[in-house]
């Protein structure tokens, strides 16, 4: 039978995860790379909880589960750093993407100076032709 986990790791782990779940895209890299790699994130509190679970089983002669809880202690490590690519990966992306919004945003050159003569001519006041201008001055 398992122990309850301590009201504090669950705060704190419901914390990180409502935070995480509302970050705002330029927080949310930062807060993802926390949660698994900084020493009280989750990877890392797993792993000790491992490696604690471990040495109880050694402690206590059961020396077959210690074996088990040690190599999904290895295969932690290995996720760990794999989670640790994927959130650099994350923050590439979300700055990239950001990057892209921005420069979407803005017009192109080419797009300017096509906007630029119709907005002069818009502000500009309506000029008669020509013709029309010299047809009224002959009648007159």
């Amino acid at each position: 039978m398992t122990s309850p986990a301590s009201p504090s790791t669950i705060t704190r782990t419901a914390d990180s995860n409502e935070r995480l779940a509302t970050a705002r895209p330029s927080e949310f890299a930062e807060l993802f790379h926390e949660a698994i790699t900084e020493d009280f994130g989750a990877v890392a509190r797993l792993h000790q909880m491992l490696e604690t679970a471990s040495q109880w089983c050694r402690t206590h002669d059961a020396r077959s589960s210690a074996a088990e809880l040690d190599v999904l202690a290895d295969r932690l490590t290995d996720l760990g750093e794999e989670l640790h690519l994927v959130a650099e990966d994350i923050g590439h992306e979300i700055h990239s993407r950001s990057h892209r919004t921005a420069a979407a945003a803005r017009p192109s050159p080419a797009v300017s100076a096509r906007r630029d003569p119709l907005v002069r001519q818009s502000e500009a006041p309506a000029l008669l032709p020509p013709n029309t201008v010299r047809s009224r001055l002959r009648s007159r």
